[in-house]
This record gives C-alpha cells, sequence and structure tokens, in this order.
C-alpha cells in the first residue's frame, strides 16, 4: 500500500508539471481568424441586433454572458460609421469616440478570446492588448484596412477575465470581429489524474474483494 501512495504521488506531480497554468496572447496580423486559437474551437460573434450609431456598454456572448466595456462605445459596422477593417469583414465594431483606451471584462469560464483592432486615423499607430496576468500583444496597426488580431487563451485551467485595449499615441480606436472559447478541454494533468483515480478505485475494490 505505501508503494502504491508512493508511485501515486509521483505521477501527481509529474502531471502538475506538465500542465502549467497562464495565458499565452498571439499576434495575427491582419489574416483571417483561425478556427482555433491554442488548442481550442472557437465560436465566433453573431451580428449584433442593436442599432448603428447607439452607444453600448456590453455585447452579448454566444456562449452565455456579455462582453462588458469599461465606457459606453459606439455600434458601427464596417461600411456604416466605420470606413475599413481587414480580411473582408464587414460587421460590427465598437468605436472608442475620443478615448484612446478601454477595457473588456469577460464571461466567467472563458477560456480563449480573439477580436481585432484598428486605430481611426488613416495611419499606422500601435495598439496593445493586456491580460489581467499582464500577458501582453503590441502590434503596429494601420488604419486604413490594417484591422489586426488579437488573441489570448488560458492554460492548465487558466481563464480570461478581463482584457485592456489602449494605444501609447492619443488617438481614437475600435474593435471587432470577436470570437470566444468557453469550457477548457482537458489538459494532459488532469486527463492522467483521472486514469490514476479510477485504477485506484479498481484496486481498491478488487483489494477489498480478497
Amino acid at each position: 500500500m505505501k508503494k502504491l501512495v508512493v508511485l501515486v504521488s509521483i505521477m501527481i506531480l509529474a502531471a502538475a508539471a506538465a500542465a502549467p497554468a497562464g495565458i499565452t496572447g498571439v499576434a495575427g496580423g491582419t489574416s483571417a481568424p483561425a478556427a482555433t486559437l491554442g488548442p481550442y474551437t472557437m465560436t465566433p460573434f453573431a451580428a449584433d441586433p442593436t442599432p448603428v450609431y447607439t452607444d453600448v456598454t456590453s455585447v452579448a456572448s454566444p456562449l452565455g454572458g456579455v462582453v462588458g466595456f469599461s465606457a459606453p462605445m459606439s455600434h458601427r459596422t464596417v461600411g456604416d460609421g466605420w470606413a475599413t477593417w481587414s480580411n473582408g469583414y464587414t460587421g460590427d465594431i465598437y468605436w472608442t469616440g475620443s478615448a484612446t483606451d478601454v477595457t473588456m471584462t469577460l464571461p466567467a469560464g472563458t477560456s480563449a478570446f480573439y477580436f481585432y483592432a484598428e486605430p481611426d486615423p488613416f495611419a499606422v499607430y500601435t495598439i496593445v492588448a493586456t491580460a489581467q496576468d499582464n500577458t501582453q500583444i503590441s502590434q503596429a496597426v494601420d488604419g486604413s484596412a490594417g484591422a489586426c488580431y488579437y488573441g489570448f487563451y488560458g492554460t492548465g485551467g487558466s481563464f480570461i477575465s478581463s482584457i485592456a485595449v489602449t494605444t501609447p499615441q492619443p488617438v481614437d480606436f475600435a474593435i471587432g470581429e470577436f470570437g470566444i472559447a468557453g469550457s477548457p478541454i482537458p489538459v494532459p494533468g488532469a486527463v492522467l489524474l483521472g486514469g490514476i483515480g479510477t485504477c485506484l478505485v479498481t484496486w481498491l475494490r478488487r483489494r477489498r474483494a480478497l
């Protein structure tokens, strides 16, 4: 029995070491969003039914809950209130107005999230996105058809709770083209621990039956 306890302890420690927790940032440039982000299958947001030119403080997630904005954002669409974007997208965007920063609060249990950002002026400006653990993505973004992809995903059971978006230069910008993933897939350590538990229960049952 003592040998079994030692073996299980070693395997648990190995499993924990194999799946460190954290948040990973991905700078995707102007390409269209991939179907996955890290190990997660992403769900794009549906069209926002809110009238264009309305100020909003949140947008509904396709998985439940809302993405909240720290300040009112002007709802526009590409081609109606916002001139250009990238990768052929023509859907909803949210403009900061005169502000140069906004923080998005994500639904509980968000494992991965992506969005695009583009400055208002038709010139290149740096836009920085920072997750709640200070994982940061910085890209030079062209305001003329240059919206860039910013993606964050959790590892080892970590979730994304907030993302702050800002520009070092005093320029306004828009964010949009959102995608999200909810419940995390099992990490290797979790799978291993589940197998250990099953084996241990089976062994104990057999031992009691003897």
